[in-house]
């Protein structure tokens, strides 16, 4: 389960815009609005099954003037600390570190080539 595709963000300007753009061009729904790190997060629903559980779910997470805008796709880990402490040595570039995220942490790193990633780390809750 560890180190599979997770969820998928999309990062924009326009939140209103781009939901549009996606119901319109594939038919995915919003079915939540929400707010994390005083950003709007809308929540889509792509309205199909996919081939792994959760990809049929994402979010659109609107962004400040001047940060970037773009896809980041969540990689599930056992250790988001064990995964950014090799990152910077690798030639990526840690992006947001490790962050509480309710029942979970995430971080983002980019790959030598400027590509975005999300990382995402269950809590231990037992």
């Amino acid at each position: 389960m560890t180190n599979t595709f997770d969820w998928v963000e999309i990062w924009t300007k326009e939140i209103e815009r781009t939901a549009d753009f996606f119901k319109n061009l594939f038919g995915w729904e919003i079915i939540g609005k929400d707010e994390a790190n005083g950003s709007e997060v809308w929540i889509f629903d792509t309205g199909d099954k996919p081939r792994l559980e959760k990809l049929q779910m994402g979010g659109l997470w609107s962004k400040p003037k001047g940060e970037s805008t773009g896809v980041v796709v969540y990689i599930v880990v056992e250790s988001i600390d064990e995964i950014l402490n090799r990152v910077e040595e690798l030639g990526g570039k840690i992006i947001i570190p490790k962050t509480s995220q309710g029942l979970a942490y995430r971080a983002c790193f980019s790959d030598p080539s400027g590509n975005v990633f999300g990382l995402w780390e269950e809590r231990n809750t037992s």
